[in-house]
C-alpha cells in the first residue's frame, strides 16, 4: 500500500487550505489598498483643479498689463469661485494681490517697475476634511 501511496499525485487538504489562507490575506491586503489609492486620487484631482484656477487668474492679471494692474488694495479678496452648490467650482477659493518689491523682492510702497502677483487658491480637502491651500507669486515688470 504504500508504494500505491508514493505514486498517488494530488494535494492533501492541509496543502489545499494553507494555499487559501495565504491566497485570502494577499486579496485583502490588496482590497485595503483601494480606498488609500482613492483618497490619494481626489487629493490630487482637488490639488490640480486649484492650480489651474490659480494660474488662469495669473494668467488674466499679466495680460492687463502692468499700468492696469492696482497695488492699493486687494485684486480679489477670499471668494468663493461659484455660488451655485451644482458647479465643480463650488468648493473652491480664491485670493489676488498685487504689491510692488524691489529689486531684492522685498515688498515696498513706491514703484519699482516690478510687482509681485500673488494668487491664493484655497479648498476644502474631502479626504482630511480641513482647508486646503496653494500659493502661486510671479513677478510682471514694466518694460
Amino acid at each position: 500500500m504504500s508504494k500505491l501511496m508514493k505514486n498517488k499525485k494530488g494535494f492533501t487538504i492541509i496543502e489545499a487550505l494553507m494555499a487559501i489562507t495565504i491566497l485570502s490575506i494577499g486579496i485583502l491586503t490588496l482590497a485595503k489598498l483601494f480606498p488609500l489609492s482613492l483618497a490619494v486620487s481626489n487629493t490630487a484631482e482637488q490639488t490640480t483643479i486649484a492650480a489651474n484656477l490659480a494660474q488662469a487668474e495669473i494668467e488674466s492679471i499679466f495680460y492687463t498689463g502692468y499700468d492696469n494692474i492696482t497695488t492699493t488694495a486687494m485684486i480679489e479678496i477670499k471668494h468663493r469661485l461659484s455660488n451655485d452648490s451644482q458647479n465643480p467650482f463650488y468648493n473652491y477659493q480664491r485670493q489676488t494681490q498685487a504689491q510692488y518689491v524691489d529689486n531684492n523682492l522685498n515688498t515696498t510702497t513706491t514703484n519699482t517697475g516690478l510687482k509681485k502677483i500673488t494668487v491664493t487658491a484655497y479648498w476644502n480637502n474631502r479626504v482630511l476634511n480641513r482647508e486646503k491651500s496653494q500659493v502661486f507669486t510671479i513677478l510682471i515688470n514694466k518694460n
